[in-house]
């Protein structure tokens, strides 16, 4: 089994993302028209590299969460380019892990539904979550995600893994 359990959980700038997928190949071609342009290169080149550059950080730039099984150590992070940035505490000793599920409008959880018009309120998706709890009522970590394969899986590993009970709360427990 992996010692490290690692989870993107959402990105950094939300739905400007999907800008990245539009300054990514603008970039491309502000700064290949150099070539073929006679303006100034230098500031083409720069003009497309800037774009490209935002494009990426756009695309790559995300929340995430990590357990160090091995270490006993938790983190959340934030990615920038590939490089993690946060720092590690000390694994608490969680008591149960708890998959709950609930409804929410799909525009809360940053799906892309173009089947509704905008006089009408977004469409309701399942949201499932994977609560980590010690001893406080609350969760002290959340995971969550769209996909009941996924939290199902999840929520077995992390129990497993954390060797404490497992809690399927979904209104389609198995």
């Amino acid at each position: 089994m992996q010692d490290l359990f690692d989870r993107k959980t959402d990105p950094y700038f939300g739905s400007l993302r999907y800008l990245g997928y539009l300054l990514l190949p603008a970039g491309i071609i502000v700064a290949g028209t150099a070539l073929w342009l006679e303006a100034d290169a230098v500031q083409l080149v720069s003009v497309g590299g800037l774009l490209f550059l935002l494009g990426l950080l756009f695309q790559t730039t995300h929340h995430g969460f990590q357990i160090d099984f091995k270490n006993r150590r938790v983190r959340e992070y934030l990615t920038m380019f590939g490089v993690k940035s946060g720092n590690w505490v000390p694994l608490p000793q969680f008591q149960k892990v708890v998959l709950s599920s609930n409804l929410a409008p799909a525009d809360d959880h940053d799906h892309a539904h173009d089947h509704h018009h905008d006089d009408q309120p977004a469409p309701l998706v399942t949201w499932y979550t994977v609560g980590l709890y010690s001893t406080s009522p609350e969760a002290d970590f959340e995971l969550r995600t769209g996909h009941q394969q996924d939290a199902l899986k999840t929520l077995h590993l992390l129990a497993a893994k954390l060797g404490v009970p497992a809690e399927d709360r979904t209104t389609a427990a198995r």
